[in-house]
């Protein structure tokens, strides 16, 4: 049992760009029905909050990324730590930033309505405001993980992460549910669908998992 542990874990070391990209996207399936969940009433965690955000969703998706660090960059505890915590950290900043967004836009429309108007209606505002979530959450991801993956400094491999991090919040629109657009389903599953797998694919593809002597990072 233990050989056929140490084989398979030596055959995710060794993976390609393109199937390390593969298992990340499978993990992040995960994590994103996960994250569907945690905003459930159903579920006790919901009580795991930060800043009015639910934390959970930063967790899940830490911990898809500090297995890629594991298996693929270093066993060194501490950059594993420092990537969850990025996670965490640009989801909660990305939160942040669409409801702010949301409750800015809101009341601009009150201040530009005369008290005798009906309020006026702006179509896809939560696309909008998933666009700028999507920016700064992928922002900070990236240049944190910049730290613990030096190639993510690079300016080529930022921007894979970043552009469609930042395309992707798009998705946000479809938590609406009304009748005004077919896809409005009152749901964040395909945003963090959409999200999570894009970008986890994205960093699996463009890790550059060993050092030059050919072995995993030192701890």
């Amino acid at each position: 049992m233990t050989s056929f542990v140490g084989a398979a874990l030596m055959g995710l070391s060794n993976a390609s760009a393109s199937n390390r990209a593969i298992i990340l996207a499978a993990l992040a399936i995960v994590s994103a029905i996960l994250s569907n969940f945690a905003g459930s009433k159903i579920l006790w965690v919901q009580t795991l909050v930060s800043f009015k955000t639910p934390l959970l969703p930063g967790i899940y998706f830490g911990m898809v990324l500090g297995l890629a660090i594991w298996f693929w960059v270093s066993r060194n505890l501490l950059k594993i730590l420092i990537v969850l915590l990025s996670t965490v950290i640009a989801w909660v900043a990305a939160y942040i930033t669409a409801e702010h967004a949301f409750e800015a836009i809101e009341q601009m429309l009150k201040e530009i309505a005369a008290p005798d108007k009906i309020f006026p209606q702006i179509n896809f505002v939560l696309a909008v405001c998933g666009v700028l979530g999507g920016l700064v959450g992928s922002t900070i991801l990236t240049f944190c993980l910049s730290f613990v993956c030096k190639e993510f400094g690079a300016f080529e491999k930022w921007a894979r992460v970043v552009m469609p991090g930042t395309v992707l919040g798009i998705l946000l629109e479809l938590l609406a549910k009304d009748d005004k657009f077919a896809l409005h389903l009152g749901t964040l599953l395909p945003l963090f669908l959409g999200w999570q797998m894009t970008v986890a694919a994205i960093i699996g593809y463009c890790i550059v998992p060993r050092s030059g002597d050919g072995k995993l990072a030192p701890l």
